[in-house]
């Protein structure tokens, strides 16, 4: 029993690291494609998020919860809710955190952001979620140690989740999303960048395929 509850102990202390939600309960899969929000949410957030959630479909057979909180190193993070119970197969929800204020400022609440630069930033995140839909539970756990310990793999999670939001329609609201951060003098240059290192450029954004590009393989001749 001690053996069990250190292995417990240990997944919980990762997903703190990696952004995984463990449950000890069991996970709940609703067939519905209305997302709950936590209570006393802006009324501004639900819209946008619900916005850009008509056009993740693939996604509306999950339990899905946006939750506002304290976040301490980010503005949003999104993450599966994984019961431990089934920690080897694909049984999951998800949740959306989003912090009152952009990560490092005193002044912008989340809530009073214009309603394109919030779509954006809500797509990027479900661009998250769509990735995520490629790893079984025990795959989300090295998702998450390589996305901390390599810049290379979160660049490439980063960008990807760009391109799936891009993909879902919503190349405007990312570019209005980068626009903003970037060239917000309220939000600090530290978080800015960030987000030009492992994030996708303005230009890569428009630039970026409204359609999944095939890799073609190479032909020997």
């Amino acid at each position: 029993m001690r053996h069990k509850y250190k292995i417990i102990g240990g997944l919980i202390i990762v997903s703190v690291l990696i952004g995984i939600s463990f449950s000890l309960e069991k996970t709940r899969v609703k067939n519905t494609s209305s997302p709950t929000f936590s209570a006393g949410i802006n009324e501004n957030i639900r819209k946008a998020f619900l916005d850009v959630w008509q056009q993740y479909k693939e996604l509306h057979s999950y339990g899905f919860d946006v939750i506002q909180s304290n976040l301490g190193s980010s503005t949003m993070q999104a993450q599966p809710v994984i019961n431990l119970s089934d920690i080897f197969g694909k049984n999951r929800q998800y949740k959306l955190d989003v912090a009152e204020k952009v990560l490092d400022s005193d002044d912008l609440y989340i809530a009073d952001l214009p309603e394109n630069v919030l779509r954006g930033w809500f797509a990027h995140e479900l661009g998250h979620i769509v990735d995520y839909e490629n790893h079984s539970n025990a795959g989300m756990i090295a998702y998450g140690i390589r996305y901390v310990l390599s810049d290379k793999y979160k660049r490439e999670r980063e960008h990807e989740a760009d391109s799936i939001a891009i993909r879902h329609g919503f190349r405007k609201d990312v570019i209005a999303a980068k626009k903003y951060i970037l060239e917000n003098d309220f939000i600090s240059p530290a978080y800015q960048d960030q987000i030009k290192k492992f994030y996708m450029t303005i230009r890569g954004a428009e630039l970026c395929p409204d359609e999944l590009v095939p890799v073609l393989p190479k032909v020997e001749i």
